[in-house]
């Protein structure tokens, strides 16, 4: 069975507003092995609306309507409805008075008007709103089923969850299962990961691998499909153990994990505490860190040296060198790594230091040129790194860098 999604609203198309709903809606329909191919947004425009309506039942079995359902002249979704089906609105005395028991037992009064919201399609079926006023409706014509949802993600969800998803799965029966699995990379690009993995990708179709790019790392969704969750599961698992064969410890994690819930895990594993010093990244690392449930555990001083002066007085480096070096330099790196590790007495600490932007700084040093430098009770490393972006991307990919390093270097050092 095939859905598809028509989200209303003029403010998700000029940006105001980001489409979250489509995204919910579509793992839910995949969860119960409901095919998704199409969602189309279209504004507050009647006739638009009725002709996307009526271009996606030409398509699809299902369409479910998000948005449009308020009490205000712009809220056309029932309109469009109607006359994309040739049936006419009625009052619905069951809507009002849902929408009114709501409304009294927030403290509101009755003399607010509920005519516009309570009118409905003739032969809709209601579904009510745990969470809002406005009710959505199921609508069955000629095999096809239109499904209307609030655009208030909350009230969305909530009629997804206890009233759309039970009802189509008694529809559907018993169907195939559509689930996924992702693996989280760091290190390698996106060219890389292809490459390393080109003939898992255009091998078997079931289970799928699709390569997904976010900023400073890759990742890998396995989409299988089965009679059963356990099934699928299991074809994901087969395809996940090869791809681990092949990229080893560049999978830093899964699903929701991030690069920082990965090196808590190692320090508090290895009973080691971090030291931060951080002048690109202006305390990003840190952030990241302490986001972490427990992190408290393993981070140690963290320093922001953002200027000359905060490396000369808090870590201890001499102004000369970095007069002869520069504040952006290999040898300033590893310095002010050596410096948070004397002071903090942690196992091991990372430095960043570098340019980003939007100008290059007083030693013409390139945009996006970044030293990282890493020193531990036996030893010290730095690196030197060309990144590209805006400020924000900038930082953000120095920041995973340096957990990443941090990482690599727990997992081959016990």
């Amino acid at each position: 069975m095939n859905a598809e999604i028509l989200s209303i609203g003029t403010e998700l198309l000029l940006g105001h507003v980001v489409d979250t709903n489509s995204a919910y809606i579509g793992r839910k329909l995949a969860d119960i092995g409901i095919n998704l191919y199409h969602k189309t947004t279209v504004g507050d425009n009647k006739l638009r609306a009725i002709a996307s309506l009526r271009e996606a039942l030409r398509r699809v079995d299902i369409v479910i309507i998000t948005g449009g359902l308020g009490p205000t002249e712009d809220d056309i979704t029932r309109e469009v409805v109607a006359e994309a089906l040739g049936i006419r609105q009625i009052y619905s005395h069951e809507a009002a008075e849902y929408s009114r028991s709501v409304l009294k037992r927030r403290g509101y009064p009755n003399s607010l008007s509920l005519e516009h919201s309570v009118q409905i399609p003739e032969g809709a079926t209601l579904i009510p709103n745990l969470r809002g006023t406005a009710c959505g409706f199921i609508i069955n014509k000629t095999g096809k089923k239109i499904i209307c949802l609030p655009g208030v993600p909350g009230e969305m969800q909530s009629m997804m969850d206890y009233t759309v998803i039970p009802y189509l799965s008694k529809i559907i029966g018993k169907s195939e299962i559509i689930t996924s699995k992702i693996l989280k990379i760091c290190g390698p690009g996106e060219g890389e990961v292809e490459r390393r993995i080109k003939d898992y990708l255009h091998g078997e179709s079931n289970p799928t691998i699709a390569p997904l790019v976010s900023l400073g790392e890759v990742k890998l969704r396995i989409t299988a499909k089965a009679p059963s969750i356990e099934e699928a599961d299991s074809l994901i698992e087969k395809v996940e153990t090869k791809l681990r064969q092949r990229l080893g410890h560049d999978i830093y994690g899964t699903e929701d994990d991030e690069l920082q819930d990965a090196v808590v895990r190692l320090l508090k594993e290895r009973q080691m505490k971090c030291a931060l010093a951080e002048s690109i990244t202006g305390g990003l690392i840190s952030h990241k860190l302490t986001e972490v449930p427990g992190c408290s555990q393993v981070l140690g001083f963290a320093a922001t040296s953002y200027s000359n002066e905060a490396k000369i007085q808090m870590l201890g480096i001499p102004a000369p060198d970095i007069q002869r070096y520069s504040a952006v330099s290999r040898e300033i790196a590893l310095r002010m790594a050596k410096g948070i590790l004397l002071l903090s007495k942690a196992d091991l600490s990372i430095a960043t230091t570098g340019v980003a932007g939007p100008a290059k700084d007083n030693d013409m040093h390139s945009i996006g040129l970044v030293y990282i430098a890493l020193a531990w009770g036996k030893g010290m490393t730095s690196g030197r790194f060309q990144f590209f972006g805006a400020r924000g991307e900038i930082k953000e990919r120095a920041a995973k860098k340096s957990l990443d390093i941090l990482r690599r270097h727990l997992l081959h050092h016990h």
